[in-house]
């Protein structure tokens, strides 16, 4: 049985938007992907994941992205906060981050659910993101 101080919020995900001195922003490729409403195919997203009930939303995202990415971040403000249209009832909250440190600080933990991990152009989100991409996240990376 889970621990309590493990345990999750099923439905409320935190996404960490994490911008590089190359105005580049860190992506992960799924390696399920997810089919939602609309036949919407959720494969590139931004790292996160599901919030404890013990933590805050920005230590959150801070534990998820190191966990799925190796790089240790620092959320700076909440860009939004929404229920996914192709993937309801899931709450998101996306987060503004930036690196802590210019390099990953430790080897990614879940290779089982990210397939790769990659810094892309601001120009290049539209084509990897290929379900709703929130509005305010888009107006915050001017795309």
């Amino acid at each position: 049985m889970k621990d309590k101080i493990d345990a999750e919020e099923k439905n409320f995900i935190n996404l960490g938007v994490v911008l590089n001195e190359k105005k580049e922003v860190l992506m992960i490729r799924r390696r399920k992907k997810e089919i939602g409403k609309d036949s919407a195919v959720l494969e590139w997203a931004f790292p996160g994941g599901k919030q404890r009930l013990s933590e805050t939303r920005e230590g959150c995202v801070k534990r998820e992205i190191l966990a799925e990415t190796g790089y240790d971040v620092i959320p700076i403000k909440q860009i939004a906060l929404r229920f996914h249209p192709q993937f309801f009832p899931v709450m998101i909250v996306y987060h503004l981050c930036k690196l802590a440190s210019l390099k990953q600080i430790a080897e990614p933990q879940e290779p089982h659910e990210v397939a790769e991990i990659r810094w892309v152009k601001i120009t290049e989100i539209r084509n990897l993101i290929t379900t709703s991409l929130d509005p305010d996240v888009a107006r915050e990376l001017r795309i």
